[in-house]
């Protein structure tokens, strides 16, 4: 493997930094989108056949796999799961996940397979998942922050805060059909059966507010 960078700096010595940045982001971030500042120049990068082969190299040795979708604008790795297993997620996380990947199953698609919304919509559609359950809701804040961390992962894209509307658009991306596969759905049923969110007789809890703030 190192040979094959060394190669690379000799063949190209320009390409390489190039190279490194594609990876540095993609350990960091796992994956890239090229709506997003930087990404189009690291994607134009990994789209060459031997450099795509290369990274793929890299990360098949620490177990995982490669993913470039360029009709839908996005690329990332994925844990080869009979190799090493995949991050735990938090029962939060999972829905909120969940919720994103059934919202833009039922919206309209546009460019790159992106469905536009906004986090008032989202938050109103997460409150239906849960409500009835004997766990609290998350809180429009905390929901916020889950969203968020979909967006350092190029899942979700959050747009400025609108002081009139008291809401953000959202862009919910075709990369959460990947990355909420079937697993997630099976996962996730399970959850919603479980006794933390069995319909129970207490009092609910206080209403979150409604508006983003």
């Amino acid at each position: 493997m190192l040979i094959e960078f060394r190669n690379l700096e000799e063949r190209d010595p320009k390409r390489l930094p190039r190279v490194i940045q594609v990876i540095h982001h993609l350990l960091r971030n796992q994956f890239l989108h090229v709506d997003d500042r930087g990404s189009p120049g690291m994607m134009e990068t990994l789209l060459r056949p031997d450099i795509e082969k290369l990274v793929a190299s890299y990360f098949e040795v620490a177990g995982y796999r490669l993913v470039v979708r360029e009709i839908e604008g996005w690329a990332g790795i994925l844990p080869d799961t009979e190799v090493i297993t995949g991050p735990r997620m938090r029962m939060d996380e999972t829905l909120v996940l969940l919720l994103m990947r059934r919202l833009w199953g039922e919206g309209d698609l546009g460019k790159y397979g992106n469905m536009l919304t906004t986090l008032n919509e989202a938050y109103d559609a997460y409150q239906d998942m849960v409500g009835g359950a004997r766990r609290p809701a998350l809180g429009i804040v905390d929901f916020r922050n889950l969203v968020q961390s979909l967006e350092r992962r190029a899942i979700v894209r959050l747009g400025e805060y609108d002081d009139e509307a008291r809401d953000m658009p959202l862009t919910i991306r075709a990369l959460v059909d990947t990355v909420s596969g079937l697993q997630h759905l099976t996962h996730v049923e399970q959850l919603l059966s479980g006794a933390d969110f069995q319909s129970a007789d207490e009092e609910p809890s206080d209403e979150n507010e409604d508006d983003v703030e």
